[in-house]
């Protein structure tokens, strides 16, 4: 057993590390400050202002448009970056010097109604909205073009994770995200504690493994008691090839090969689509599962075997969203 003063040195050693960290992450944030500011500066400098009206050719129809209309896409959306002016010297231009956007004119003219919405009203309907209503021809572009360009603002997903005492997992949340470790051995499940109602990507990692066993996905089992990985909800990728549609194994499924140490994943639930998709890193690989389309509560799913096996869950970054979205 650990004496007073070792338990002691333990925890200062633990407030150090976190304070360590919490130096870094703000030394991190004040750059990127810095960095924005700096842009916006270099944009005004160059002339370039929201109030700018800008003239965009779409698939042959000239459209007149404010850039802070533009802008009222998300903030991290790849078309808020596009119109924000960092790009303006990029962009493809037609034979008149105008903006052009290879899409039907009706799509764009969508997105545009959906956007001067949200200018309207700062607690506009329009901001709850998750798709857009268009003509039957157009349905499948635009939901294209709204996934590629980031125009919905992604519900923040929780990653917090439940498990029962004795099933032997320790959960960890913080900052950067959820940490699941086995210290029980054999299998060990841990469940979200929300469902998914329409979107969600997440970052699955695997920090180490020992008995060559682990499990991610999705499921719509909400009792961590129950035999998770057959389950007839169970949806995802195991360790040797192993991939699980409602419970059954179909091994080496789309050319997969099984988890290692080190290994990250981005994933992706649409519920609209019935779809679980995950990217895997190592073998740059994109796989997808279809999963049922009756309405069921779909939450995140981990499944440990060998005692000190630990995975990372965390919140993936746009760049590392760009590999799950095609």
């Amino acid at each position: 057993m650990a004496s007073l003063s070792e338990l002691c040195d333990a925890v200062k050693e633990k407030l150090s590390a976190e304070q360590r960290s919490l130096a870094e992450r703000e030394t991190a944030l004040e750059a990127d400050r810095e960095k924005l500011q700096a842009e916006k500066a270099a944009m005004m400098k160059a002339g370039i202002t929201e109030s700018d009206l800008l003239s965009i050719n779409v698939g042959g129809q000239i459209f007149a448009v404010k850039r802070s209309t533009l802008l009222m896409a998300p903030e991290d959306s790849t078309l808020n970056a596009m119109f924000s002016g960092k790009w303006d010297e990029s962009f493809f231009r037609d034979a008149e010097g105008r903006m052009f956007l290879d899409m039907s004119p009706p799509v764009f003219s969508s997105i545009l109604s959906y956007l001067r919405a949200m200018r309207l009203e700062s607690e506009h309907p329009a901001k709850k909205r998750r798709s857009l209503p268009i003509d039957q021809m157009y349905e499948a572009e635009l939901k294209a073009v709204c996934i590629y360009y980031g125009l919905f603002p992604k519900p923040r997903m929780s990653l917090q994770l439940k498990s029962r005492e004795q099933q032997g997992l320790s959960i960890v949340d913080d900052e950067e995200g959820t940490t699941v470790r086995q210290t029980a051995g054999l299998f060990r499940a841990a469940f979200g504690t929300e469902v998914i109602e329409t979107v969600a990507t997440w970052k699955f990692s695997v920090v180490s493994i020992s008995n060559g066993y682990l499990f991610a996905g999705t499921t719509a089992a909400a009792d961590p008691s129950q035999n998770p990985y057959s389950s007839s909800s169970a949806f995802g990728w195991a360790c040797d090839g192993q991939v699980y549609l409602g419970g059954t194994n179909y091994p080496g499924l789309g050319g997969w090969v099984g988890w290692q140490a080190g290994d990250h994943a981005i994933f992706l639930l649409d519920i609209e689509a019935s779809i679980l998709k995950m990217y895997h890193s190592r073998t740059q690989t994109l796989h997808t599962l279809a999963l049922p389309v009756e309405k069921k509560q779909w939450r995140l799913h981990v499944n440990l075997y060998g005692q000190a096996d630990v995975v990372k869950l965390a919140t993936p970054t746009a760049e590392e969203e760009e590999a799950i979205l095609v």
